[in-house]
């Protein structure tokens, strides 16, 4: 009898309740496996946002881990009885918070002070975190004075430490405010809620990021010696850095959630048996934080090529379009830039952002811009069909400043269409000599590239033909599938039957 292969599938502020690439990878991966028996582990910001897609039958289970907007983690702890809650609650006092969870404590945070220079011991002290958690309760636990005093302490010492070891005639070093430490006791409150989390076993674990979504995958692996896949779609640390660059905190709140980041970060890529990311251009970021070449395996993105093609061409005004969010990574200030440029000397090009507003603020900033710049581009809706938006395009646009290996670059070369994108992350990878690349932000050098194409159907139709040939040869989704697939039977060591 052929073993049932299992996999718990981790994900993070995406499937199934969060749109784009990832979600987009994962149901395709989901709806493809449907011998894969799945459990899945979404983190997500808080319990009332809806569900994005439908997960598949072979999904059999869905652990839901929100981070804000509850009270109590056990609120949403799945599968307990009322009795032992309360059991756990009853049983936690300062005394045994001292005594058994404080050591712990003090070693997790010697952990992120340094970086995560030793995700070996970073993942043990997980798991007997985890173990205390499984004993006490969260809640009372985090909260309490000995956690309080004991984070302040070492943070203080930690702030005083790096002061003392900077060099005469630097910048005047200033401690961590009151504000500051609650602050980051705060940030972490939620980040480890994860850790109150009982998955059940399965056959491999699979992290769709080097993140914290990543936590549970790491402690089955040290319990159970369950083998780990760790995807990388976009680079989380670097995703992240960008994100804080633009955090309004004092210094110390940065540094201290970057440190977090980069410690869990590393223990992700440590403990991976395989890392597989969808571009080279990931593997530099992986290496430099200490994952051995061997345990890397780029797999690409892929797409069904027999729902995104070539439809019937149509008579009507050129159109310039984007795939994307609403959101500071995809750069929508400089497509409407561009748009500005492109419409002074082409003036009846219309421009159109499909996606949905994932950064309110951000919408408005850009929704100002529009008005700045006077000109007319529709953006802010997401589109319920993506095929029948690429085909009304003539050139599709990318003006991302971070991407890994975004779909809506082969969608479009899927769909021959011709692809003007930011070179960053493994875009380059993705269009080699079937599109053109300009360096992010040149909102001038983006306007000359959409001019060339516009001006000159030729060179559309080159690149179009050349593009679907190469999602052809290179980037299916059959063949993405079965990547993942063999990567799980060969580490579950399961044999495919006869």
């Amino acid at each position: 009898m052929t073993q049932q292969l299992s996999v718990l599938l981790a994900t993070e502020g995406t499937y199934p309740y969060g749109a784009g690439g990832v979600s987009t990878w994962c149901d395709a991966l989901l709806r493809n496996t449907q011998d894969v028996r799945y459990t899945l582990l979404p983190i997500m910001m808080n319990p009332h946002i809806e569900a994005k897609f439908d997960p598949p039958p072979n999904v059999r289970r869905i652990i839901p881990v929100p981070l804000w907007g509850i009270e109590e983690p056990s609120e949403f702890a799945a599968g307990e009885r009322f009795a032992d809650l309360y059991e756990r609650k009853q049983s936690t006092d300062d005394g045994r918070v001292e005594r058994e969870f404080l050591p712990l404590f003090r070693q997790f945070l010697s952990a992120i002070n340094s970086g995560g220079s030793d995700p070996a011991a970073f993942g043990q002290v997980l798991v007997a975190m985890e173990d205390y958690f499984r004993a006490c309760d969260y809640n009372d636990t985090m909260k309490s004075r000995p956690v309080w005093e004991t984070f302040a302490e070492t943070m203080l010492d930690f702030s005083r430490n790096a002061a003392a070891n900077l060099p005469e005639g630097a910048r005047t070093h200033q401690l961590p405010t009151l504000f500051d430490l609650t602050e980051c006791l705060r940030w972490l409150y939620r980040f480890l809620i994860v850790l109150t989390v009982r998955v059940p076993q399965t056959s491999v674990a699979h992290s769709t990021a080097a993140a914290f979504c990543g936590i549970p995958c790491i402690t089955a692996k040290l319990r159970h010696g369950t083998p780990l896949i760790v995807t990388e779609h976009g680079v989380y640390l670097r995703e992240q850095n960008l994100f804080l660059s633009r955090f309004r905190r004092l210094f110390f709140c940065k540094q201290f959630l970057l440190n977090l980041i980069t410690a869990v970060v590393r223990a992700n890529y440590f403990h991976a048996d395989v890392v597989a990311p969808v571009c080279h251009y990931n593997t530099r970021w992986e290496l430099a934080h200490g994952t051995p070449q061997h345990k890397i395996r780029v797999i690409y993105n892929g797409v069904d090529t027999d729902v995104f093609h070539c439809g019937p061409a149509e008579t009507r005004p050129l159109h310039v379009i984007a795939t994307a969010r609403i959101d500071p990574l995809k750069d929508i200030e400089t497509f409407l830039r561009v748009a500005a440029r492109v419409r002074e000397t082409h003036r009846d090009v219309r421009f159109t952002v499909y996606g949905a507003v994932a950064d309110r603020e951000y919408y408005e900033k850009c929704l100002a811009l529009r008005r700045e710049l006077n000109v007319d581009v529709a953006m802010g809706n997401a589109v319920d069909d993506v095929v029948a938006a690429y085909r009304e395009a003539d050139v599709v646009l990318l003006t991302s400043i971070s991407e890994a290996f975004p779909y809506s670059v082969i969608e479009a070369m899927s769909c021959e269409r011709p692809v003007v994108a930011s070179d960053v992350g493994g875009v380059g990878e993705a269009l080699e000599e079937c599109g053109m690349l300009v360096r992010a932000r040149d909102a001038e050098g983006f306007a000359a590239a959409v001019r060339q194409l516009l001006d000159d159907p030729a060179l559309r139709q080159r690149y179009a033909k050349r593009a679907r040939t190469r999602v052809l040869e290179e980037f299916r989704l059959d063949d993405c599938v079965a990547a993942y697939l063999d990567l799980y039977r060969s580490l579950a060591h399961i044999e495919v039957a006869a």
